[in-house]
């Protein structure tokens, strides 16, 4: 027995690329307000994943939605930016978007790179996605803080993460902001959602030698 890549479509992973930059570039666009930015980007997501054959995401996005939607009606109360940004009902619209959006791109990004460790255990490729959603989770807070000048004026009081200077909120808010991935990367799991590229939970297959 021999295993088999299956083939992986490059133009389609640099599109996946292009959209989670432009949603951590959306923090700093002059002539678009960062909330319609990112709920743009959003709604975009769904006839994108569908002309690109991959309509079975849509319910990785959606598994994000609810996450990004259950963390903030917990935390809404300490999100208010020093930015003009849309409020409903005391709710900030762009953290629950920037969530949605945050931990569904990183699974896209996770999804393409996954075959390339077929002998990895399950609780490695879990590390493998954390390890990957919190370089990008630091990267964007850290563009945000430091060079969109892009902050969260509520928390604004309290310490950001040691030598990063960034994620400026109470520790229990700490906690969701690293636990977030992880946490959608299990719940996309146990509900063994098919792999967002190939419709398939099985990237590799096996053929006779």
């Amino acid at each position: 027995m021999s295993y088999i890549a299956l083939p992986r479509n490059t133009p389609v992973m640099i599109a996946d690329k292009a959209i989670s930059i432009l949603a951590i570039l959306s923090l700093n666009f002059s002539f678009i307000r960062a909330d319609f930015m990112i709920i743009s980007v959003y709604l975009f997501l769904f006839p994108y994943l569908f002309f690109t054959g991959r309509s079975q995401a849509i319910f990785h996005l959606l598994i994000a939605s609810a996450i990004a939607c259950g963390y903030l009606c917990i935390a809404h109360a300490h999100y208010g930016y020093n930015r003009e940004l849309l409020v409903i009902s005391g709710y900030n619209i762009y953290p629950l978007f920037a969530w949605a959006v945050g931990l569904f791109g990183v699974y896209l990004m996770y999804a393409h790179w996954v075959p390339s460790f077929r002998t990895m255990a399950p609780f490695k490729k879990m590390v493998f996605f954390s390890v990957l959603y919190w370089s990008l989770l630091f990267v964007s807070e850290i563009l945000a803080y430091h060079y969109f000048n892009f902050r969260n004026t509520a928390t604004s009081a309290y310490s950001g993460l040691p030598m990063l200077d960034c994620i400026h909120v109470p520790d229990w808010m700490k906690a969701f902001y690293l636990l977030n991935g992880p946490t959608y990367f299990l719940v996309c799991e146990l509900l063994r959602l098919p792999d967002p590229n190939t419709g398939s939970r099985l990237f590799w297959r096996t053929v006779e030698a």
